[in-house]
Formats: structure tokens, sequence, C-alpha cells
């Protein structure tokens, strides 16, 4: 079986405080519990300035936010106007991740747990929503946090180690 891939790109300022394998880990152990192992995601790692600028535009929303997900494909439509070798192909790419370095950091130390901790909260999160899980419901939400909690419990402390100076 093939390992997902997770493409990471964490902006320069965070580089020394967000330890990739953090991402990764949190990623492919959302994608494993979900059956997706040939699906690909990046993630994105910003300042909140960038993330609420995408919320504004994207959702209509001007405020800062932890985590953003932007599926690669929207609706049936997409993959009916394409040769079906390419459709294949990029469905297996689920799309982006942009976390809020500051606001994931705020929100570790208010709520007394690892920045690790957070962002993989917020990397599991974010697949799931890509993948098609949603909170828009009681009955979603409680399906979503049961699987959120459920690959969250799979990572390992060795997932957490500290980055290397």
């Amino acid at each position: 079986m093939t390992a997902p891939q997770v493409f990471v790109q964490i902006d320069e300022p965070f580089q020394a405080s967000v330890d990739e394998a953090w991402l990764v880990a949190a990623a492919r152990a959302t994608l494993r519990a979900c059956r997706q192992a040939e699906a690909s995601l990046s993630i994105l790692v910003l300042d909140d300035a960038a993330v609420q600028q995408y919320n504004r535009v994207y959702r209509q929303e001007d405020a800062p936010t932890d985590v953003l997900s932007f599926a690669a494909q929207e609706g049936a439509s997409f993959a009916m106007e394409m040769p079906a070798e390419l459709t294949t192909e990029l469905a297996a790419e689920l799309g982006d991740l942009l976390l809020a370095f500051p606001y994931a950091s705020r929100k570790a130390q208010k709520y007394g747990h690892s920045l690790a901790a957070e962002l993989q909260l917020l990397v599991v999160h974010g697949t799931l929503h890509l993948l098609g899980y949603d909170h828009d419901t009681q009955e979603r939400h409680a399906a979503m946090w049961r699987k959120q909690a459920e690959i969250l419990s799979t990572l390992t402390n060795a997932d957490l180690s500290p980055r290397p100076s």
C-alpha cells in the first residue's frame, strides 16, 4: 500500500517552531483511517492575516480562524468534463489546508496543550472536511467529532517529538 502524499509548506517565520513531521503524521493518520491511502493533500502554515484574507474572500467571513480547507474538486460536473485517466489522477488530490500559526499557538496556550497537539488537531479536522465530513447538523457534528477523536487517539508521542535545533 502506498503512503498518502502530504506536501507541506511552512512560512519562514514559523519554520523553527513547526516540525513538518507533526503535520504529515496527522494527515496520513486521517487518510488511513478514512481508507484514502492513494490520496494527497497540501498543508500551508501561514500567518493570521493571510488566513483571514482567505476566510474573507472564500467564506465571506472577515475574521481570523485557525484552519481552512479547500477541496480540489467540487461537485460531479467537474469530472464529466475531463478524460477518465485525468479524472482518476485528480480525484486523488483532495485539496489544501491552510493553518494560521499564531492563532493555533494561542489556542494551544489557552487550552493547555502542546503546539504539536493543536496543529495535529487542526490537520485532522481540516482533512476530515476535505473528505466530506462537516459539523453543520448535530448528527454530522457528532460523527465528525467521533472520527476526529478516534484518529487523534492513534497519534503517539513519537509523532509529537520536538523539532531538533
